[in-house]
């Protein structure tokens, strides 16, 4: 299983880092793409080395996509068409795209989650054409995983988990992480 998780200047921290470290746990490969440049920083200011940049990615070589929130998602990921044909593309071949706090918008501005739920942080649904904001804090509506905001990022990561690996493997990280094993 391998999934391609987009980071560009000021995604949010915790939203791709944590899903990153849990699905890493699970033995899940997680390739780190950024858009143009491979050194980023972080919303909180972190730097960051990533894996590929966006140029580099045959999409045949994903199970699925993650799009972190934060401020990245309305200063540049809503305004790159490489972004709206990268989610095209996944959803062409009926692949998974898992999108936590602002970034679902970048798939329901496109009018994909016509009879789907989702949630996403408060406010960012004013874009969002269609579909059912359930306001939760992580929502399985496949092919969507969405979550409300970064204090839901291991719920987020742990619901991808069960959806591509299976309830025991995502009970056994849920119990690895909190220290009960």
């Amino acid at each position: 299983m391998k999934a391609l998780i987009i980071m560009t200047n000021g995604f949010e921290d915790v939203e791709g880092l944590a899903t990153v470290d849990v699905l890493k746990r699970s033995g899940i490969e997680v390739v780190c793409c950024g858009l143009d440049q491979k050194n980023i920083i972080t919303q909180s200011g972190h730097h960051l080395s990533l894996n590929i940049l966006l140029n580099e990615v045959d999409i045949n070589n994903y199970d699925f996509l993650i799009i972190p929130g934060g401020r990245a998602v309305k200063e540049t990921l809503d305004k790159d068409k490489r972004i709206d044909d990268l989610i095209d593309k996944f959803l062409s071949q009926n692949k998974m795209i898992c999108s936590i706090c602002a970034a679902p918008l970048l798939i329901g501005k496109r009018g994909y989650f016509k009879n789907h739920q989702y949630t996403c942080f408060p406010g960012c649904d004013e874009s969002i054409k269609e579909g059912i904001n359930t306001h939760e804090g992580v929502v399985v509506s496949l092919p969507f995983i969405t979550a409300k905001s970064m204090y839901y990022s291991i719920d987020f990561a742990l619901q991808i988990i069960e959806i591509v690996q299976g309830k025991a493997q995502r009970d056994k990280i849920y119990k690895q992480i909190r220290g009960e094993i």
